[in-house]
């Protein structure tokens, strides 16, 4: 199988700590991998050694079966999209995404932008400039951009971050969309787990350098492959069974009942559930959603089931 991006073995260091400590990650045409781990496990600095902003002291970049980890940035068929857009101010819409584009004649780049522009919805600004659109308009921009030159793989690092809830949601659906028509390979980064689980074919988590698990959503959610996945990807109780091995059990699974020996100590109102800590009798702490038919006060004793099947 030919991938759209394949990378083995990185390995960078900044002075004397291992940021990548041997990154291994593939990704086929028109697939979205979306990236999660804390600050400073490397996201960042994998996607900017996939493009060639980051030397790499190990390992290699193959992007279509070629390999590129020699080659610099410019050299590579990358698309970028960066939080804050990095549109360039005096030039219009049209000015931004015909910038990598000034290899074609005149009428070619004229067509290729024309398209693009209309692939993300925004043929009708194409003579503004960047600072009379919104914030979801300029990302579209962006995104239109980093798609123009036809490129291997798209690089999205936060691009959502500085918009709204709403807005970011509904913009992440629609990039989704696109890359998808344009069957083009894409990695995001993004520090929200929900958008993480939603948007990724598969969900690639990081940790200390290194990609510990990268699977489809519900297999990294259902079946982590450690603690540390299982915790950072979503909220996560334990619950010791008859044979003493701790389970994992995920918030949905806790059924809560008034009476017995556990004790709550917070509950949160979520909307059409209400997201519970409990307090075990062996000290541990179980975090259930409840339904709006049972509602218990803070303090007040309760009793756990786990939910199997």
């Amino acid at each position: 199988m030919m991938y759209a991006l394949e990378a083995a073995g990185l390995r960078v260091h900044f002075a004397d700590r291992e940021v990548l400590a041997g990154v291994d990650i593939a990704v086929s045409p028109g697939e979205l991998v979306t990236l999660v781990g804390p600050s400073g496990c490397g996201k960042s600095t994998l996607l900017r050694a996939i493009a060639g902003l980051r030397a790499v002291h190990e390992g290699r970049v193959s992007l279509s079966g070629v390999d590129v980890t020699n080659l610099p940035a410019e050299k590579r068929r990358v698309g970028l999209v960066f939080q804050d857009n990095a549109l360039f101010g005096h030039l219009r819409v049209e000015g931004n995404v015909a910038f990598g584009l000034r290899h074609l004649p005149k009428n070619e780049r004229r067509q290729r932008v024309a398209e693009v522009l209309e692939l993300v919805k925004l043929g009708h600004l194409a003579r503004r400039y960047p600072h009379q659109l919104s914030g979801g308009e300029q990302q579209r921009v962006a995104v239109a951009r980093a798609l123009a030159p036809k490129p291997a793989v798209v690089l999205l690092d936060e691009p959502f971050g500085a918009l709204d809830e709403v807005l970011r949601e509904e913009l992440g659906w629609e990039i989704r969309e696109i890359l998808t028509k344009q069957n083009t390979a894409a990695i995001l980064v993004t520090h929200d787990r929900h958008e993480a689980i939603t948007l990724g074919d598969r969900v690639a988590v990081m940790g200390g350098g290194k990609i510990l698990q990268c699977a489809p959503p519900r297999e990294v959610y259902e079946r982590p492959i450690n603690r540390f996945v299982a915790d950072f990807l979503a909220v996560a109780s334990y619950v010791k069974t008859e044979s003493g091995v701790e389970e994992l059990v995920r918030p949905h699974q806790l059924r809560v009942s008034a009476g017995g020996r556990h004790k709550v100590l917070r509950v949160e109102f979520l909307g059409a559930t209400s997201r519970y800590t409990i307090k075990a009798a062996d000290g541990s702490l179980l975090i259930s959603d409840v339904g709006p038919t049972e509602q218990l006060a803070v303090g007040a004793a309760c009793s756990v089931e786990v939910l199997r099947g």
